[in-house]
C-alpha cells in the first residue's frame, strides 16, 4: 500500500474526510484555518468548495442530503438549497460563553445520527472535551470535561465501542457504547512522548482494526482491537491528521494532511494535499446525522 497525492489544493490543516452518497464516492473535508469545506468525487472527478464566515473544524453528511458544518460558534445545519440554521452550541450546553477562545476540533456522527463533537482551546480550560448533539438537531449535551485536545473518534463494527483520542496526553480512550450514550472510559493505548508524534484523526474499519494519523510522525498507524499495531503507512509529508474509507467497496483510504498550524510548518511540496491509499481492507460507512 502506498500513499499518492489524489487532491493537489494544500491546505493549511486539512482535516475530517468523510465520504458521503449512496456509493462513498463524493469526498468532503475541511480547511480549518482557511475557512473552507473541499470536496471532491473519487468516480466523477468533479470538485469544488464551499467557503465559511470562519474556521471550520468538521463537515458530516444529513441525512436529506445536506451537510452539518463545524463553524467555530456553530455547528451548522446546510441545507441542499444553501440555506444555514445554527444548531445549539457549547453556550447552549454550558449555560455560559466559552471562558477563552475555542472552537471544535474533530467530530463524527454516531450509530444512532447523533453528532459526537470534540474541542479545542487556545489557552488551559477545563473546558475542552467533548459535546453530543441528538439526532433531530434539539439539543445538546457536554459529556466530557478536562480533556487537552479532544480528537479523533470512531466506533467499533458492533457499535458497542466508542474511541477517542486525546492528543496532547498521547492517549486513546475506550468507551461501552449504548443508545447514544458512553459509558466506563477506559485508557486503551499511550503513545510515546519522546517520538513527538501525536495521535490525531481516526478511522476503524470493518474488522475492527485502528487507523491513526500521527501529527509530526508522516504516517498512519493501524492497530488491532486489542491494540497491537500491525502496520505503518509512511508519509512524504509531516504532518497527516486524519483519514477515512471511501468508495463503493469502501477499500479507499483518503488521508488530508497540512502544512502546519501553532507554529508548526512542514516545507514539503506535497504537504497540505490530500492523499489516497488503496488498501486490501474493507472499511466502514460513515453514519449520517439525522432520524
Amino acid at each position: 500500500m502506498r500513499p499518492i497525492v489524489w487532491d493537489s489544493r494544500k491546505c493549511h490543516v486539512g482535516e475530517g474526510p468523510v465520504a458521503t452518497g449512496t456509493a462513498h464516492t463524493k469526498m468532503h473535508w475541511v480547511d480549518i484555518l482557511n475557512n473552507k469545506v473541499l470536496w471532491r468525487d473519487l468516480l466523477s472527478d468533479e470538485s469544488g468548495e464551499i467557503p465559511t464566515a470562519e474556521n471550520i473544524s468538521f463537515v458530516l453528511p444529513r441525512t436529506d442530503g445536506g451537510l452539518i458544518l463545524g463553524t467555530s460558534h456553530g455547528p451548522d445545519s446546510l441545507d441542499r438549497l444553501g440555506a444555514i440554521t445554527r444548531l445549539p452550541g457549547r453556550p447552549e450546553a454550558d449555560g455560559s460563553p466559552d471562558p477563552v477562545p475555542m472552537r471544535w476540533n474533530d467530530a463524527k456522527v454516531g450509530p444512532g445520527g447523533e453528532i459526537w463533537m470534540g474541542t479545542k482551546a487556545t489557552a488551559e480550560t477545563d473546558r475542552v472535551g467533548l459535546h453530543r448533539i441528538s439526532a433531530d438537531g434539539s439539543e445538546i449535551t457536554r459529556v466530557l470535561s478536562g480533556m487537552k485536545l479532544s480528537n479523533g473518534m470512531d466506533w467499533s463494527p458492533d457499535t458497542k465501542t466508542f474511541y477517542l483520542i486525546d492528543t496532547v496526553a498521547l492517549a486513546l480512550y475506550a468507551f461501552d457504547y449504548d443508545d447514544g450514550e458512553i459509558s466506563n472510559q477506559r485508557l486503551a493505548l499511550t503513545f510515546d512522548a519522546g517520538a513527538q508524534q501525536y495521535p490525531d484523526g481516526m478511522t476503524v474499519d470493518g474488522a475492527g482494526c485502528l487507523w491513526i494519523a500521527f501529527w509530526n510522525g508522516a504516517c498512519i498507524r493501524r492497530y488491532s482491537p486489542d491494540f497491537q499495531l500491525l502496520e505503518t503507512l509512511e508519509f512524504p509529508v509531516r504532518f497527516v491528521s486524519s483519514c477515512a474509507f471511501a468508495g463503493p467497496d469502501l477499500k479507499t483510504l483518503v488521508i488530508t494532511t497540512a502544512v502546519g498550524d501553532d507554529g508548526w510548518h512542514d516545507e514539503h511540496e506535497s504537504a497540505g494535499m490530500t492523499f489516497i491509499v488503496e488498501t486490501d481492507v474493507t472499511g466502514k460507512a460513515s453514519y449520517v446525522f439525522g432520524k
